[in-house]
């Protein structure tokens, strides 16, 4: 691939300030971050940052003020995501800050409210490795299963997590083929639902967890997961896609950095095999007649992403469901990141009447 489809052209590319806000990033740096000058120096930026809240995060906890620990390891967490976001130029910086992304992730995780719990899932020749989060009062709860996008991960759903907790949802966000800690086994791949349904396996009996009352959220290219998950797996009682799409044929006009990005974690180096990949094994024609269940699309009509094109497919393939609901945005942006504090608790409260 050449250096145009994998480094996003400038600052604004990456800065996005609705997702970013919505998931935690404080506004001071934010305003920092928007301020710089040159793309080669965000990356390093969020580097300092991170490092910053790790040491106020491990002096905290040191101090018994776990609960500001915990929170600050988590913006540590948070910055080296954002840090490495995209940055598909330079695999090995990339790589690192996944790695350290994770291990913040690790140290804020227990003093968090609700405590995260790691669980690390066997299938095939890999581990699945996700967070359980629980709300207050006795058990068993009903449980909302969120998948990532393209580079969006676990330790990201944090906010979210809170939006489902309030509502008295367990949560168990983990990463799948492609993205976060599994992309360094196994690529971005279209069966994405069996690793779904491995975690099921593994949630659904837990007597923290209600097995007959869980869904699934899935954001962006998640949300094509989502859709495919709870088509192909019936204990799945609820769906949200947060953004989505049914198939690649638009993969042409998604922003370069981005084609060059779904090419990257699906482990091809050439743009053109990449490509041929995706068109012919993403495509949620043939399965999206079997979602049956409760299921709310999300879509932003100005999505640089998915365009019109791709919700016109969905809406095509979900009109059988007479409990899909498709809720078009005129004024959102992929994923209506920019209207974060519409649409983050609308689709939290639909999981919550829908899961009961």
């Amino acid at each position: 691939m050449s250096a145009d489809d994998l480094v996003p052209q400038k600052v604004e590319a990456i800065l996005n300030p609705g997702r970013m806000l919505s998931d935690g990033i404080p506004y001071p740096d934010f305003a920092a971050a928007r301020a710089l000058d040159d793309l080669a120096e965000w990356l390093p930026f969020w580097t300092e940052t991170a490092g910053r809240y790790e040491t106020l995060g491990m002096e905290a906890i040191e101090a018994g003020d776990r609960v500001s620990g915990g929170e600050w390891l988590w913006h540590a967490s948070l910055s080296w995501h954002y840090g490495q976001l995209m940055w598909f130029h330079e695999p090995e910086r990339r790589e690192h800050g996944q790695h350290k992304k994770v291990e913040m992730y690790k140290l804020a995780a227990p003093h968090l409210i609700a405590p995260a719990e790691r669980v690390e899932i066997e299938f095939e020749s890999t581990i699945i490795p996700g967070y359980l989060r629980l709300p207050a009062g006795p058990g068993p709860h009903p449980c909302a299963v969120l998948i990532g996008g393209l580079e969006s991960t676990k330790e990201e759903s944090y906010h979210f997590e809170t939006l489902c907790h309030r509502r008295g949802l367990a949560t168990f966000a983990f990463d799948g083929p492609g993205q976060g800690e599994m992309y360094f086994d196994v690529k971005l791949c279209a069966d994405f639902h069996r690793y779904t349904s491995a975690v099921l396996d593994a949630i659904a009996p837990r007597p923290e967890v209600d097995g007959d009352r869980i869904g699934v959220l899935g954001r962006s290219l998640g949300g094509y997961y989502a859709m495919q998950s709870a088509a192909l797996d019936k204990r799945l009682k609820s769906c949200v896609a947060w953004g989505g799409f049914s198939d690649m044929s638009d993969f042409d006009g998604m922003p370069p950095h981005t084609r060059g990005g779904f090419v990257y974690v699906s482990g091809f180096e050439d743009l053109g095999e990449g490509r041929a990949y995706l068109q012919e094994t993403f495509d949620l024609s043939q399965t999206i007649g079997d979602l049956t269940c409760p299921t709310l699309l999300i879509q932003g009509i100005h999505d640089p992403i998915f365009p019109p094109h791709q919700t016109e497919l969905l809406q095509a393939g979900l009109a059988h469901n007479d409990l899909a609901e498709i809720v078009v945005e005129p004024d959102g942006d992929h994923c209506c990141h920019n209207m974060g504090p519409v649409v983050r608790p609308r689709m939290a409260d639909y999981l919550a009447r829908t899961l009961g």
